[in-house]
């Protein structure tokens, strides 16, 4: 990819300063970095996050960008040519943009794949004395890691802290990038940085904090951060627990990971099936069956299972060879729904397809396809495996085209194939 050329560290566009009459505290001058939050309608697409799914997927928290200021680049138009056409009509009537449609433009470069234009619509802003904001930072921040310039990430963060107080947010987002490239010590110093920055009365910070210290394998920080959450609030939420203990199941601390979640069960907290999975999951990885199906008769008895906590004792079961048990969970769960429609993952479905058809089981498999028959989930796919089952097996089943037919199965040629086979014509 080209890197277009940036200006050098001493002339790095900055954002304008702010005129002494209206000059916010030093308070609100931290807070106005944050954009509000927003219906998701109204939101720009994201910048683009380094590639640190694992943290993602711990704190399930996403920074949201500002309602867009003019109507016409909202929708799809904001990711077509007619955005970028709207701008340059704009910039020809000397109307000039806000904050608002400067961050959507930057957002549209990043949607159609082009990063290095986003520091240009940058400088561009500041010499227009447009003030940016949060997320102004955090998609330019984002444009130099897709580019993968961290010299250039590193130096705006540098210099945007000598004229303004830098959002939490920049600092994780860096300590994620720095933890995709493995220098841990640049996480600890960016996360550090983080914590400082942090408002009172701000809690998905602390969960970037407790998950990001786990990603790296600090477990002390991870419980000192813990600590810190609990003193700050008179109310640990569910989604506190939640993040705590997917850390601690990332850092292997069983001990600990029992300890919250008792702690957890104690709080008189809404039942939260996400956080009694985790300790599930946990009891399935080290065999202790009678504690995990105890969580799962607590969970039942308040209706709170779900096709999770059903899939993971399911896949238990098939990886122990157990088919009939598994398949017994299966059934269950469709028999517990009630409210809507439920059909088993397809890659669940075909670890019981390929278990029948190694072990040559017919009549385990047309057990099966009748369980996916119950399901509404009995397929072309399914109904192949049915028959390279009969075929390895030495048998045959005459009636089986008559059977795909009534179940309304559309036949290819590779399929005809089997049918053929198997039918014994």
């Amino acid at each position: 990819m080209h890197l277009l050329p940036l200006p050098p560290a001493a002339s790095f566009p900055l954002p304008p300063p702010v005129a002494a009459t209206s000059r916010p505290s030093a308070s609100s001058s931290r807070l106005s970095l944050r954009p509000p939050p927003l219906s998701s309608r109204h939101l720009p697409p994201q910048p683009p996050p380094p590639p640190a799914s694992h943290v993602e997927e711990l704190v399930g928290e996403k920074l949201t960008g500002e309602e867009l200021g003019m109507e016409e680049l909202t929708g799809e138009e904001l990711a077509g040519d007619k955005g970028l056409e709207l701008y340059e009509n704009m910039k020809a009537m000397n109307f000039v943009p806000s904050t608002l449609v400067y961050n959507n433009l930057m957002s549209l470069y990043h949607k159609s794949g082009q990063p290095e234009k986003i520091p240009d619509i940058y400088k561009e802003m500041c010499e227009r004395c447009v003030h940016p904001d949060n997320y102004t930072y955090m998609i330019l921040t984002g444009s130099y890691i897709t580019m993968n310039d961290l010299e250039s990430a590193e130096k705006f963060l540098e210099k945007l802290q000598e004229v303004t107080s830098v959002h939490w947010s920049l600092y994780t987002r860096m300590a994620s990038y720095y933890v995709n490239l493995g220098q841990f010590e640049k996480v600890e110093v960016a996360l550090e940085k983080a914590e400082q920055a942090i408002d009172n009365g701000e809690i998905p910070p602390w969960h970037f904090l407790i998950s990001i210290y786990a990603t790296i394998g600090k477990s002390s920080e991870v419980k000192r951060i813990w600590e810190s959450l609990k003193s700050r609030f008179n109310t640990c939420l569910n989604k506190s627990y939640l993040v705590m203990l997917l850390s601690l199941r990332r850092l292997d601390d069983f001990d600990s990971l029992q300890l919250i979640f008792q702690e957890w069960q104690s709080s008189n907290q809404q039942y939260d099936m996400r956080i009694a999975n985790v300790m599930i999951a946990a009891y399935l990885d080290r065999g202790m069956v009678n504690e995990a199906e105890a969580i799962l008769q607590s969970a039942m008895a308040q209706g709170s299972c779900n096709d999770k906590t059903y899939e993971m004792f399911t896949v238990f079961y098939l990886t122990k060879s157990m088919v009939k048990k598994a398949l017994e969970f299966l059934r269950d769960r469709k028999n517990m729904v009630r409210t809507h429609k439920w059909v088993p993952t397809k890659q669940l479905l075909n670890r019981f397809l390929k278990h029948y058809e190694e072990a040559k089981d017919v009549d385990g498999m047309e057990s099966f396809c009748e369980c996916l028959k119950e399901l509404e989930c009995l397929d072309a796919e399914a109904y192949e495996a049915l028959m390279r089952t009969y075929l390895s097996a030495g048998r045959t089943n005459p009636s089986i085209a008559q059977c795909i037919e009534d179940d309304g199965i559309h036949v290819e040629p590779d399929m005809a194939k089997l049918i053929k086979s198997v039918s014994g014509c």
